[in-house]
């Protein structure tokens, strides 16, 4: 498996490619293979989850947040980067 990003990395975050997801009702549920972590995620969180696909930094993710969600760009970029680093703790982001 490649090395684990955070929010912080200059290369744009990526679901971990291992981590299995499936969203009913606009709620992600993400498993890891080894059954070790579930995290499941409210419409906000599973927005971002579609948009970590390796081609947006957090910048670019919290921008499209910000406009989807009608919130400051200040505070979009705050809590992405927030959800982004627990993301990352539970490894189900992945470095390209």
């Amino acid at each position: 498996m490649g090395e684990m990003t955070g929010p912080d990395d200059p290369r744009p975050p990526r679901r971990n490619p291992a981590a299995g997801f499936r969203v009913f009702e606009g709620e992600a549920t993400i498993v890891l293979p080894d059954g070790s972590y579930i995290q499941v995620l409210n419409e906000t969180g599973s927005r971002i989850w579609d948009l970590l696909d390796g081609s947006r930094g957090v910048k670019a993710i919290a921008a499209v947040i910000a406009e989807e969600y009608d919130i400051a760009a200040e505070a979009a970029e705050r809590d992405v980067r927030e959800f982004v680093e627990e993301l990352a703790r539970h490894r189900m982001l992945e470095r390209p």
